[in-house]
């Protein structure tokens, strides 16, 4: 017959139970019973005992006897931010496998000295360890910062020399190209918007990727910009973002494929492309960067994926060896993207409509 529950049951009361020792019913559930020499039997019946009174660890006391939480931290920031499904699935199950919890929390953007946020909340939450996930890099006084003060931290989505993982947007950029030259095309536009604030690195990384590779070809880049604000002054309800891709898929030198920096300057150029009678992959082809294949608009569109899953498994393999040496910067690491087919790229057409 199974004992009624005690309200946080203890050791002690374990031991009361069974007639045993405190010393004996700790060995046994800190896993050390055999080489205590304790009866297996013994060690089944505390182990039954423990489970029908509901016996739990004290969590406290074995962080302090291991000298670790078990824990890790992601630090979200509120500015900026960028949490796809895909990288937080790529932390949670790596961490899973590891045996270690996670503790998510907001801050406002960290500041250069890192001892009020990151330092504190990795007092406050009892963790091991902490991602950082902020808009743009890291400046090298908080870097600095938070190595003084031997802090096991990695950097998502971060360019920087060390404790950063990132993906390759640079190859990326040279990848998108390359791909839209095998099939014919050689007006080849990028798009993006103009920035806000700081941008990210992913910004000028794509957009030189694409340049480079175009120059490489023999071909002529052609950036252009969006306006950030889709309402301009007086426009009532024109999307001045579609405009501007208006201007550019007009005339007879317009682009024959287009890549976009993400989902806003895609969806703009695939509105534009509609209001001029341009079909897509038809008339237009299309290639924007983002963390998966997505359908959820019209057609798939040809994607750069970041491959932000991957992201997140090499972050906890980093932060691991940063937990074991706090101390040694750990290289920065690049995960390679890849481009996944979708519908929205063809052959050029030969003497393409230029309708509006």
């Amino acid at each position: 017959m199974a004992r009624p529950q005690t309200n946080h049951p203890t050791i002690a009361t374990i031991a009361a139970h069974m007639g045993l020792s405190r010393a004996t019913v700790t060995h046994v559930l800190n896993g050390r019973g055999t080489e205590q020499r304790i009866r297996p039997e013994t060690q089944q019946r505390v182990l039954e005992v423990a489970q029908e009174l509901g016996y739990r660890a004290n969590a406290s006391a074995r962080a302090v006897r291991a000298g670790r939480f078990g824990s890790v931290a992601l630090i979200q920031s509120q500015v900026g931010q960028y949490l796809p499904v895909e990288l937080l699935y790529g932390l949670t199950t790596a961490i899973a496998a590891r045996d270690l919890h996670l503790v998510l929390t907001e801050v406002p953007d960290v500041d250069a000295s890192g001892d009020s946020y990151v330092a504190r909340a990795m007092r406050e939450l009892s963790v091991d360890g902490v991602f950082v996930n902020r808009h743009g890099g890291a400046p090298p006084p908080y870097l600095e910062r938070i190595r003084d003060l031997r802090i096991p931290a990695v950097f998502l989505n971060s360019k920087q020399a060390y404790d950063g993982i990132h993906p390759d947007d640079l190859s990326g950029g040279s990848m998108a190209v390359e791909y839209l030259l095998r099939l014919g095309h050689e007006r080849i536009a990028y798009v993006e918007t103009e920035p806000r604030y700081s941008p990210h690195y992913s910004e000028g990384d794509r957009r030189l990727g694409y340049e480079q590779a175009m120059i490489s070809a023999g071909r002529a880049p052609r950036v252009h910009r969006l306006p950030a604000d889709w309402r301009g002054p007086g426009s009532g309800t024109v999307d001045q973002r579609v405009e501007a891709v208006l201007e550019l898929l007009t005339g007879l030198d317009r682009p024959t494929a287009v890549i976009a920096y993400e989902l806003t300057e895609s969806m703009a150029v695939v509105r534009a492309a509609h209001l001029l009678r341009l079909g897509v992959p038809r008339d237009l082809s299309l290639i924007h960067f983002h963390n998966r294949l997505d359908d959820r608009w019209f057609i798939p569109i040809h994607t750069v994926s970041n491959r932000m899953r991957e992201v997140g498994e090499g972050a906890v393999d980093m932060l691991q060896r940063k937990i074991e040496s706090p101390s040694e910067p750990v290289p920065t690491r690049v995960v390679p993207e890849v481009l996944l087919e979708g519908a929205t790229c063809a052959a050029p057409r030969k003497g393409g409509s230029n309708r509006r």
